[in-house]
């Protein structure tokens, strides 16, 4: 009892002296806390105005605000009694747990893109001191952290009065300046990086050696490039408002431009060697890759012809095949790279522009072998292909292939190879013709990514979602398992559209997909079909309650509502499901199904799901938006 009585007695005497301590340096500490926080949020608040994107110098304002939460208190020890070291320990605990806290708080903020801090921390009474540390992170989450800390408990005790209010109204704003000056910074550098982007690939179609030539729908050219002029001979104007039967040579029969039209309206690449008429009347050898690029609706609305003119190829294979003595100066004057080499795949030799695109001497040429220049992942088949073509097993090949330049560059080019034989028939060496087409193969994938994906979201468009319904019908038809398709029709898209305008829509179908893509697996199939109609292939599930699980994380993810460009959205999902093989054998029987079930939902008041023939009960339909 009597150390009880000392104890309290001791710990009462210990908060008179640190209060009387306290209270004579409150004049002092207050004007160094407004000092400094003042001072801080102008560093900081001039930092971010002139250099948003630099994480050092924001770095550097959380490092001052960490060490006063740290150094402040040591620099008391001097001026208290030794009577109050214990209190003192403990406070420096405290405010390193503080430091501590914030420095967490720091590296899970995403790189330090903007914070916002307790404005008037010192003035706080010290219970909200010691509760509220407010933290918040630009990306559109906000962390609230228990902040304790001797200093502001100390500048807190003598506010003598609360500023809850002023800080709970204060901060939100600020926050909001800050997210929308980070915004808008981002959106400017979206729109720079964009315009450059749009800037180099117009100049690198317009300096490309490829010719390259764009159609409408109605079949009228639109669009050419210097390099076409080149291969054909006509100027810009006068094919453009043509169409392209205007360079047809003859050669082809109706049936070839049948296949190629046909393989085009489905959505899909064509490619193949065609012969077509120059200006001057001769033919000239092309081979080209037609591209067809989707619309919203997932119809084609203009193709994209690339060719690479191969006519002094085609002479050439012509010209060894008949062993012409005109052989060696089409060898050297030929436009694209050629070699010559032995049964066992070393080079004899190859002509200038061999040279140039390998970056190789002759003297080094000569000690290569042509597994020396394939792609790590091509030389197996490289080896395989050549031996067929030394035996005699194939007669000519051609393909796309990726090689090494000296120095280890990797470049995309097309190649030919042809067995040269002599007069008896027998195979004695294999020529090869090359052409880099590296600017061509990127041209290439940007095309190929605007035939298979939306623009808008990036998600599979139409074309590419039937050929993936296509393939899990086959794979789930030979592992006799199951699979789900979903059909996902938005709620109130109409209204927010009408209401916000089409800007705020497209963020809004923007942000709906990367949260479809959050609630399924990577090996399923989220694909946009157009306007705000999705559909989702759930593949390998075991059965309707796998499919009924993720509809409800869709329709849980989906309604709360959207902050987009300053306007807050609130849409729901319709959603129809079915499965195979239940209910249907192809993809025209389970799409129809899946809308099908999802119209019974929007009759029977929207924003839940339902699966076809009411395999279970439907979903409870929660608050319907608007629309």
């Amino acid at each position: 009892m009597r150390a009880l009585i000392r104890g309290k007695r001791f710990a009462m005497e210990m908060d008179e002296y640190s209060l009387a301590r306290f209270e004579d340096m409150r004049g002092f500490t207050a004007a160094f806390g407004f000092a400094a926080v003042f001072l801080l949020w102008g560093l900081w608040a001039w930092a971010w105005s002139i250099a948003p994107a630099h994480a050092p110098d924001v770095l550097g304002w959380h490092l001052v605000m960490g060490g006063l939460l740290a150094i402040y208190p040591a620099a008391l020890l001097g001026g208290l009694s030794p009577r109050a070291l214990p209190w003192l320990l403990y406070a420096l605990l405290l405010a390193t747990q503080g430091m501590f806290l914030h420095i967490l708080t720091l590296l899970a903020d995403e790189g330090s893109q903007g914070s916002a801090g307790f404005l008037f921390w010192f003035l706080a009474p010290p219970l909200m001191a010691f509760i509220f540390g407010w933290r918040i992170n630009l990306g559109g989450s906000f962390l609230l952290l228990l902040f304790p800390n001797l200093l502001v408990a100390m500048f807190g005790r003598f506010a003598g009065f609360d500023l809850l209010q002023f800080n709970l109204l204060a901060l939100p704003a600020m926050s909001i300046a800050f997210f929308v000056s980070h915004l808008a910074d981002r959106w400017l550098r979206q729109i720079h990086n964009l315009r450059k982007q749009l800037a180099w690939q117009g100049t690198a179609v317009e300096s490309s050696g490829e010719a390259l030539l764009v159609t409408g729908l109605n079949g009228r050219i639109e669009y050419v490039n210097p390099a076409f002029t080149v291969s054909t001979g006509y100027a810009p104007e006068e094919v453009i408002g043509n169409k392209p039967s205007l360079l047809k040579s003859g050669f082809h029969d109706s049936v070839f431009y049948e296949t190629m039209w046909t393989t085009l309206l489905k959505g899909q690449v064509w490619r193949g060697e065609i012969i077509n008429r120059h200006k001057d009347g001769s033919s000239i050898n092309l081979w080209m890759n037609i591209y067809p690029v989707m619309g919203r609706d997932g119809r084609p609305e203009k193709f994209v012809s690339i060719s690479n003119d191969i006519t002094a190829q085609r002479r050439l294979e012509e010209e060894v095949a008949l062993g012409n003595a005109e052989l060696e100066a089409i060898f050297n004057n030929a436009g694209g790279g050629i070699a010559l080499l032995d049964l066992w795949g070393r080079f004899i030799k190859v002509n200038d522009f061999w040279l140039s695109m390998l970056g190789y001497s002759r003297a080094e040429t000569a000690t290569l072998k042509h597994t020396d220049i394939s792609h790590d992942d091509d030389v197996a088949e490289n080896r395989q292909l050549f031996v067929a073509l030394a035996s005699g097993e194939l007669s000519r090949y051609e393909s796309d292939r990726r090689f090494v330049r000296n120095g280890g560059r990797v470049f995309w080019g097309h190649l030919s190879m042809t067995p040269v034989k002599d007069e008896s028939g027998y195979i004695r060496a294999i020529i090869a013709i090359m052409h880099d087409i590296d600017e061509r193969k990127l041209l290439e994938e940007k095309l190929e990514s605007m035939a298979h994906y939306d623009a808008l979201t990036g998600l599979p468009n139409r074309a590419l979602f039937f050929d993936r319904l296509g393939q899990a019908i086959t794979q789930t038809k030979r592992s006799q398992g199951h699979f789900a398709l979903m059909f996902v029709d938005l709620d109130g898209f109409k209204a927010v559209n009408d209401t916000f305008g089409h800007d705020t829509g497209d963020a809004l179908l923007k942000a709906v997909s990367e949260h479809l893509l959050e609630c399924v697996r990577e090996s399923d199939t989220v694909a946009r079909m157009g306007g705000d109609e999705f559909t989702i292939i759930l593949r390998a599930i075991r059965g309707p309650e796998d499919a009924a699980h993720v509809a409800e994380k869709i329709l849980a993810t989906l309604t709360p509502p959207y902050h987009l460009l300053g306007n807050e959205c609130r849409i729901g999902a319709s959603l129809g499901i079915v499965l195979y093989p239940r209910h249907g054998k192809n993809a025209e029987e389970l799409l129809s199904q899946a809308d099908n079930a999802m119209y019974a939902v929007k009759k029977a008041g929207k924003n839940a799901y339902r699966f076809a023939e009411e395999l279970t009960p439907p979903a409870s339909p929660t608050t319907t938006p608007p629309g």
